[in-house]
């Protein structure tokens, strides 16, 4: 139980799984039914070539820690705890592990940096259902997809990569893609990853860059957004450059579609469209981004 004056903080994330026997019931959690027959080995197979399993919870672990441990240096005592959505511990487990003894707020941020349905909208319903009836208040944290310290981080990593790769490279800015009646529906999904992309591009003086969408879900049965990386890889192809820089700036931290479908697909189909193929790491632990967080923790406990 959190003692009592110290501050509580939830990170809500989508989780993953952290071995091949969690793939299963990870997949049908995250489609809510039973997948269609192809899709659970071609999931595996997925995350056996990145070594069994996927990193993000982990990674969402230790993004806490040093949450906490930033908060501390700024003499704020908190308690930082992790819920996910798709994998342990749940929202629900945390929940439970946060009690309800007290009458502290629980200061929530999500770990999605462009709100739609099925991430910061869910994280949120999930966590209110979670806490509905203990003692506790829930305070959520704003979208931050334009927080300064978090465009400065994104601009810091690209800026590395850029400078390693040749003269000339083009920027993909890459982002799961969401069925398009969610856009349609009202989402600033679409909205907020051009403006993060823009501010990025206009932090380092990109003159030419691209927005683009992977990962459609292999369940698919609807539209999705486009355009697909591997669809703006071949517009450039044909127009004739020769690098491209794929930043995946619609996540965080790595995990399978950046370890498989950036670092494995979209660099082979590069390669047959005779492109030399770059990647941008993700901010994954970058103390930009932690410094973020505890901004809009901070920030949040101030207004208070």
């Amino acid at each position: 139980m959190v003692s009592e004056g110290k501050m509580t903080v939830l990170l809500a994330g989508f989780g993953g799984p952290e071995s091949l026997d969690q793939v299963a019931a990870f997949v049908e959690s995250v489609l809510g039914r039973v997948p269609p027959e192809h899709v659970i080995p071609a999931a595996l197979n997925r995350y056996r070539t990145i070594g069994g399993g996927s990193p993000l919870p982990g990674t969402t672990r230790r993004q806490a820690k040093l949450l906490g441990e930033e908060l501390g240096r700024r003499g704020i005592d908190a308690e930082v705890h992790v819920g996910m959505l798709h994998a342990s511990p749940t929202i629900e487990e945390t929940a439970d592990r946060i009690g309800d003894e007290g009458s502290d707020d629980v200061y929530v941020l999500s770990l999605a940096p462009y709100r739609c349905e099925v991430s910061t909208d869910a994280y949120e319903a999930a966590v209110r259902r979670a806490f509905d009836g203990r003692s506790r208040g829930l305070l959520f944290g704003p979208d931050w997809n334009t927080h300064p310290g978090y465009v400065a981080a994104l601009s810091d990593m690209l800026g590395d990569a850029l400078a390693r790769a040749p003269r000339g490279t083009q920027v993909i800015f890459a982002a799961h893609s969401l069925p398009q009646r969610m856009i349609e529906q009202g989402d600033p999904y679409a909205d907020q990853l051009a403006e993060t992309s823009e501010a990025v591009a206009m932090t380092l003086g990109l003159d030419k860059w691209h927005v683009a969408y992977q990962s459609v879900s292999a369940a698919a049965r609807e539209p999705w957004l486009g355009p697909s990386v591997e669809e703006v890889m071949a517009g450039l192809a044909d127009s004739g450059v020769t690098s491209v820089m794929v930043d995946p700036i619609g996540f965080i931290a790595d995990h399978v579609e950046t370890l498989y479908d950036n670092d494995v697909e979209h660099r082979a189909r590069a390669t047959s469209l005779g492109l030399e193929f770059h990647r941008c790491a993700c901010l994954n632990e970058h103390p930009g981004l932690i410094g973020a967080f505890a901004d809009i923790i901070e920030g949040m406990s101030q207004s208070r």
